[in-house]
């Protein structure tokens, strides 16, 4: 499982819709799930054209689209990369996203115990509101005209909330950073090293919550119920 392996939508379509406040809505109605994980449809913001947003439904986990297998996918992409990495740098001009979600959990394991097993934490911010995580997104074309619709999540450093927990966090961008990274054109790399850093401290509160999320298969809002346990400082 990657960095950022699994998020929550807990909030309706339309309500996402207006707190992002996005000109157009062509996503269905994905089910609220405090369980999302990789391909499965995640709401994603572009723009258009003349810049303004837009909220459609991609699968998570992207897939290039000049791979040959789209079993094949990046659930994550690593910020200091992007533009070596064959499978993003031709995105960053003009395939950037923003993926809203409403937290996102991150697995613990005690150094130098590697046969113990991990402890899931949830992240989510302090106030309550979504968080708009930088993205990159592809379409893949198959036979037939089969088309698929998929991105990655980008992630950055840890800041002294993630730390504890995890060396990588999500890609956490302030609103008004969010038409910039939507723009339909380069991004000079300086400009993305300074969008694309650690959330700020305090922004996110974390507990640790129990084993059940570690199943797909198991959804609901007993799975962010905090167990007591602390790690870190």
């Amino acid at each position: 499982m990657g960095v950022c392996g699994r998020t929550t939508n807990t909030l309706p379509r339309d309500q996402l819709a207006q707190w992002l406040d996005v000109a157009l809505v062509e996503a269905p109605e994905l089910p609220v799930s405090w369980n999302v994980a990789p391909t499965q449809p995640i709401y994603v913001m572009g723009a258009g054209p003349d810049g303004s947003r837009k909220l459609k439904a991609f699968r998570w986990g992207l897939v290039p689209s000049w791979s040959k297998d789209p079993r094949s996918a990046f659930i994550n992409a690593r910020a200091e990369t992007l533009s070596e990495k064959p499978a993003f740098r031709s995105l960053l001009r003009s395939k950037r996203a923003i993926v809203p979600i409403s937290g996102f959990y991150e697995w613990y394991r005690p150094p130098g115990e590697q046969k113990a097993a991990k402890r899931p934490f949830y992240f989510q911010a302090a106030d309550g509101a979504p968080l708009a995580v930088a993205a990159l997104w592809d379409v893949w074309r198959g036979a037939r005209g089969k088309e698929l619709r998929t991105v990655a999540l980008v992630t950055t450093e840890a800041n002294d909330t993630m730390r504890p927990v995890h060396h990588r966090m999500p890609a956490i961008l302030a609103a008004p950073a969010w038409d910039e990274w939507l723009h339909r054109g380069p991004l000079e790399m300086g400009r993305r090293a300074e969008l694309l850093v650690p959330a700020l401290d305090g922004l996110l509160d974390r507990w640790e919550v129990g084993p059940a999320v570690n199943s797909v298969n198991n959804d609901g809002p007993e799975l962010v119920v905090a167990t007591g346990a602390v790690v870190g400082p």
